[in-house]
């Protein structure tokens, strides 16, 4: 895995290998990704990034209206900052993994590289950790790999 200074990412959860299985096993999803965050910018920016490298984007400015959402869709990954007006980014990912399962790719994106964020993502049940401002081509490649 590259340095933290090269990725400028945190890997946390499984090792590449073990997804590869777990993708390999399940029915092949949309392409749709989540996106929760209550910056209009930046969930803005991530449509039109992820739409042009051929994603379908639901979007979200709140935790809730994100659940809301995966109770009728089942989306490939989401893409979840921390702070949200109604519900801590953080409990919004643990409720997305009890709803969506073990393998849906969770990655949170947040400018909150806190030690306490950083070690409670394995608990939640976040995949990986995307500090802002974000690498989009890191992100990209990322998902490309998940969502294959």
């Amino acid at each position: 895995m590259p340095s933290r200074e090269e990725d400028h990412s945190i890997a946390v959860e499984a090792s590449s290998a073990q997804r590869g299985l777990a993708q390999d096993s399940i029915p092949q999803r949309t392409r749709t990704v989540l996106v929760v965050d209550d910056n209009e910018t930046v969930t803005k920016a991530l449509r039109l990034l992820l739409g042009e490298a051929g994603f379908e984007v639901a979007a979200f400015t709140s935790g809730l209206a994100a659940l809301r959402y995966v109770d009728g869709d089942r989306p490939a990954a989401a893409l979840i900052d921390i702070h949200l007006p109604d519900i801590n980014g953080l409990i919004l990912t643990q409720r997305l993994r009890e709803r969506l399962g073990p393998d849906l790719p969770l990655i949170i994106l947040s400018g909150d590289t806190s030690m306490e964020t950083l070690n409670s993502l394995p608990h939640v049940g976040a995949t990986y950790f995307f500090p802002k401002p974000l690498q989009t081509n890191q992100l990209l490649a990322r998902l490309k790999e998940w969502i294959a």
